[in-house]
């Protein structure tokens, strides 16, 4: 089976090792800047993921290789960043990226459920910067409902980085999606996705 997993805002491999074993693992401008990542997944496959920022380039800048893939999961996916995190707190995080990158970084992984201490390399501040950005300018706007009949929108119903009202607007913008809800926070577990994708 083959698998291309995008991750978020600030993804780690140690956050899915598993995944990361097995699949083409990909994380947003580190690996990639948005407009590069068609031709990053346009090859097709059995299993599609992207997991919030990484959801919402793929909902972005890729619908069109949607049906390359058996399946496509987006996990925790928005239109706009904006509409659950305000812009004045995208930009605080900017400035404190620039102070103790250590902090911002690990209060994010806080707010998103993470469990375990996350690392991370100073050379990836300026592309993590970049990224919150683009979250603060980054908008999807979607001329009538598209229809994916291979598409899973997944949301954990104690996230605090995509609200509910986030999700909401993906899930009314896409037709014939199937909608999972998962007693997690924003970050899904890995047990959860790999039962997702085994059971598709």
């Amino acid at each position: 089976m083959s698998l291309i997993f995008v991750g978020g805002w600030a993804t780690s491999k140690d956050q899915y090792p598993v995944i990361a074993k097995s699949s083409t693992f990909l994380i947003p401008f580190v690996d990639f800047k948005p407009e590069e990542l068609p031709d990053l997944i346009s090859g097709g496959g059995n299993t599609l993921v992207g997991w919030s920022t990484g959801a919402h380039i793929l909902l972005k800048e890729c619908r069109a290789y949607f049906s390359k893939f058996d399946n496509v999961i987006l996990i925790g996916p928005f239109l706009s960043f904006t509409e659950s995190f305000p812009e004045i707190i995208l930009r605080k995080m900017i400035s404190g990226m620039s102070k103790n990158p250590a902090r911002v970084l690990a209060s994010f992984h806080k707010n998103c459920g993470e469990k375990n201490k996350i690392n991370f390399f100073d050379s990836q501040v300026g592309a993590l910067v970049e990224g919150l950005e683009y979250l603060i300018s980054s908008r999807i706007e979607f001329e009538g409902a598209i229809p994916n009949d291979n598409l899973i929108l997944v949301h954990g119903n104690d996230d605090k980085i995509v609200r509910q009202t986030a999700f909401e607007s993906v899930a009314k913008s896409i037709s014939g999606a199937r909608i999972v809800t998962l007693d997690s926070d924003h970050k899904i577990s890995e047990d959860e996705i790999l039962n997702l994708i085994k059971g598709l």
